[in-house]
């Protein structure tokens, strides 16, 4: 523990709230879903990690949230002050510690659902560093805070939300920018209050008001500087719920089990947290804990749990298992259905026992990319609800439209290998991942009825783009597809010129996400989503990552001869179909 943590416990000063995933209101109407029971811990998240790691991946909390992130005056971001995480845009957490980022996919391999990490401490200054560097450059994609939180969800695929503990500065305007900036990063954003209630109430109306469900709810400490917080009394959100958490130098797991029945039978509260980890590492009181939070806060007989993602590409069908959990004694029956779908994607339950089939079947045409589905159970009024993402990629095949502007001679990077091979190339990224062939295919990826020709695995398959110029047959084409990714960050305005038999040129400027985190950019469609990478040493990664598909319209009174690449080896291109 640093001597900023030490301080802070010496003082009692206002703690640390967790953060949950938290149930969605719909009028006056709740839907009565158990929350999630987070767990606040510092260095033991990264230090000497893995038998942490396990100890809360099955411990029942089924969310962790790490303490916490310093924001330097030169938006460097960085743990405790002792554990660098980003530094001008570029993740370099992996330098001190290299297993942290796999850690954080680790602990959702068990019970842990989400993963959330906290920003600020009581007397000292990192709000007002955001207040500074906000007001100074503002919240756009040149800013040091939009890069270095980029890099940092890029990094760490696992995060999804972050924590704001002010306590000092409490600057609405910036507070606000902030975290409409990080929600548009695709973060869930959570205040951590324990008094100023009117301050809070308005960050959250107008952040949501510019990025609706960004926050998504309120931690409350009820400890320390927040000790007579009641989640009930004084602090309305509206539709945004109230999470109250205690600690355990106060009080035990029976006593936290007692504390929150009660705000759950005056409120209905249905999800708790605990701080901190630190004070109980390894000696069992975190499964006492989490059964105590999850025991108090259930309002339900039964619970939903499906697969995080569910994959699919055009013209095929996806299985998934959606479960049941009962609590004891329950035994009526639960009817299964899910939310609207993407277009061209239909879904059906099979079966009637605590373990539904889900069954998937997108057309040939449906719509690529990544939607929120809900999966929603009643049994008579009891209304449980769980969520998974559905991602749809290009589909499979061996036909198609389109003339191929083959990429032979130009391939200059092993992008792509199958899984269990070991290679020195430096992968697709230089770094020693790649895409894996055994998801990608080594053939053909057809996307709409277009076809795009693919390079085969474990050799040059990828072309970093160095202003190459490649062609098709000249012909009177309508539009040329590109498929491609970046590596290494986002790459913003990349030119592709587009050469004309008659010597002109039109310039196609699309921004192309990361391969891991996919920014849906302008004209931005998915290509492939695939659920892990591939390591040199012959691992998986569990990060997923995709492909991107561009479409660059050409002009139909001109015959096309060529299209020219960027001149940015972080762009790596696989294949090009021009269709009339």
């Amino acid at each position: 523990m640093t001597n900023r943590t030490k301080l802070r416990r010496l003082a009692q000063l206002p703690r640390r709230t967790a953060i949950f995933l938290f149930v969605l209101f719909s009028g006056a109407t709740a839907f009565a879903q158990t929350g999630y029971t987070g767990i606040f811990g510092g260095g033991p998240f990264y230090i000497n990690a893995t038998n942490n790691i396990t100890e809360i991946a099955n411990s029942g909390f089924t969310e962790a949230i790490i303490w916490n992130i310093e924001v330097k005056t030169n938006g460097d971001l960085n743990f405790n002050g002792e554990f660098p995480l980003v530094s001008n845009g570029v993740y370099i957490g992996a330098q001190l510690h290299p297993d942290f980022a796999a850690n954080m996919a680790l602990l959702k391999q068990g019970t842990v659902k989400r993963v959330t990490f906290s920003i600020g401490s009581s007397n000292v200054g990192d709000w007002q560093d955001v207040k500074a560097l906000v007001n100074s450059q503002g919240t756009g994609m040149d800013s040091i805070l939009y890069k270095n939180f980029a890099a940092l969800k890029a990094a760490i695929p696992a995060l999804d939300a972050l924590d704001f503990d002010d306590e000092n500065s409490f600057d609405s305007p910036t507070t606000i920018a902030f975290g409409v900036m990080l929600g548009q990063l695709g973060y869930k954003v959570n205040p951590d209050a324990f008094n100023n209630a009117s301050y809070w109430q308005n960050v959250v109306a107008q952040i949501n008001t510019q990025l609706p469900g960004t926050v998504d709810g309120v931690h409350l400490q009820a400890y320390a500087g927040g000790s007579g917080n009641n989640p009930c009394v004084g602090w309305d959100f509206g539709s945004v719920p109230v999470w109250p958490g205690l600690w355990d130098l106060f009080d035990t797991p029976a006593q936290v089990e007692s504390i929150m029945s009660g705000w759950n039978n005056q409120c209905g509260i249905n999800g708790g947290f605990m701080w901190l980890y630190d004070d109980f590492v390894g000696n069992g009181l975190a499964a006492q804990y989490a059964a105590a939070i999850n025991t108090a806060v259930s309002n339900s007989s039964f619970t939903l749990s499906a697969p995080g993602t569910v994959y699919i590409n055009q013209g095929s069908t996806a299985q998934a298992t959606v479960t049941i959990n009962r609590a004891e004694g329950f035994t009526d029956d639960v009817t299964l259905k899910l939310s609207k779908l993407p277009k061209g994607v239909r879904g059906s339950f099979q079966g009637h026992g605590d373990n539904r089939k889900l069954r998937l079947t997108a057309t040939s045409t449906a719509a690529t990319g990544f939607t929120t589905v809900t999966i929603t159970g009643t049994s008579g009024d009891i209304v449980e609800t769980t969520t998974f993402t559905l991602a749809v990629s290009s589909g499979t095949g061996t036909t198609g439209i389109g003339t191929q502007v083959f990429l032979n001679g130009f391939f200059n990077v092993n992008a792509a290998y199958t899984d269990g091979t070991t290679y020195t190339t430096g992968g697709i990224d230089g770094g020693g991942y790649s895409i894996s062939s055994t998801l990608l295919g080594t053939t053909f990826r057809i996307y709409n009825g277009i076809s795009f020709i693919l390079a085969g695995a474990n050799q040059l398959n990828g072309v970093a783009c160095s202003r190459q110029s490649v062609g098709p047959t000249t012909a009177p084409y309508s539009a040329i597809y590109v498929l491609a990714t970046a590596v290494n960050g986002s790459q913003l305005t990349q030119p592709f010129p587009l050469h004309y038999t008659d010597n002109t040129v039109t310039t196609a400027t699309p921004s192309i996400s990361d391969w891991a985190f996919p920014q849906s950019f302008n004209g931005e469609l998915e290509g492939v989503a695939m659920p892990y990478r591939n390591f040199s040493n012959g691992t998986q990664d569990q990060t997923p990552v995709n492909l991107y598909l561009y479409k660059f319209d050409l002009n139909p009174a001109k015959t096309f001869q060529a299209i020219g690449f960027p001149n940015n080896p972080n762009v790596i291109v696989f294949a090009v179909t021009a269709v009339p």
